[in-house]
């Protein structure tokens, strides 16, 4: 159960935070949602509560966890030896699937082979995007954990694939 006013990580989404806890009757049966609001474009989600686990509803990571992400993204490989070789687009499901996952550290995989690739060749149009999300969502979450501006993370990212 989270509390009001608490960020949470929502796939896909991003980082909100919890505005309130309603009670809305459906039918013949009150039920409980989190009021969400996502902080990158102010869009407002209503998740169950009995829900929260199955569409993936997180707190952010812990200061602590930080440096794994860092640690993923400073692994400089891609750990799927044929996503060079695979056409875009199975690259792309198989990155879509780690991008909606509520797992910061499966985003980040997505961002390191992605930057990978980027230096290797052009991107597709689809892979750009994708690329840019994941991006987004690191740098949102890794910028409210550590209480620091987005630029800040963003330029701590670009360096370590400069080098």
């Amino acid at each position: 159960m989270f509390n009001l006013n608490e960020f949470v990580f929502y796939p896909s989404y991003g980082v909100g935070i919890i505005e309130c806890i309603s009670k809305q009757k459906i039918g013949s049966v009150d039920i409980s949602f989190y009021n969400v609001k996502i902080l990158e474009n102010n869009a407002k989600i209503m998740i169950p509560v009995k829900n929260e686990q199955e569409v993936g509803l997180r707190q952010l990571i812990k200061e602590n966890e930080i440096q794994k992400v860092f640690d993923v993204l400073e692994a400089r490989c891609i750990k799927n030896p044929f996503a060079r070789k695979e056409s875009w687009n199975k690259r792309f499901n198989g990155y879509n699937i780690k991008l909606c996952s509520s797992c910061l550290f499966d985003v980040a995989e997505v961002l390191r082979d992605l930057y990978i690739l980027k230096a290797e060749k052009e991107l597709s149009f689809a892979e750009k995007k994708m690329f840019e999300k994941a991006k987004h969502l690191i740098i949102k979450e890794l910028s409210t954990v550590m209480h620091r501006p987005e630029t800040f993370v963003e330029d701590k990212i670009k360096r370590i694939f400069v080098q």
